[in-house]
């Protein structure tokens, strides 16, 4: 039985949880940018928050980041990319 954790591989499966949960909500909020109700504010504010968290694990200040992925069309950009690489 091993006494210790092996962080690296911990955090490398962290790290490919989050890309995955950022492609998931990348596709919900592709899917539902046209439509009109809760399902399209709620996959607008996940992707929001999903995106300006991103933007800082990247380096970007919050204010910046949120600046940024306050233009819808700035969040339809980074959404199409991200499916594009993450499927």
């Amino acid at each position: 039985m091993q006494s210790s954790m092996d962080f690296t591989r911990l955090n490398r499966l962290l790290a490919n949880s989050s890309y995955r949960e950022l492609g998931l909500r990348a596709k919900e909020y592709l899917q539902y940018q046209n439509s009109v109700g809760e399902e399209q504010e709620l996959a607008e504010i996940t992707m929001y928050n999903s995106m300006v968290n991103f933007l800082q694990d990247l380096g970007m200040e919050q204010q910046q980041a949120e600046e940024y992925c306050n233009d819808r069309d700035h969040l339809t950009e980074l959404a199409q990319y991200i499916s594009s690489i993450l499927g």
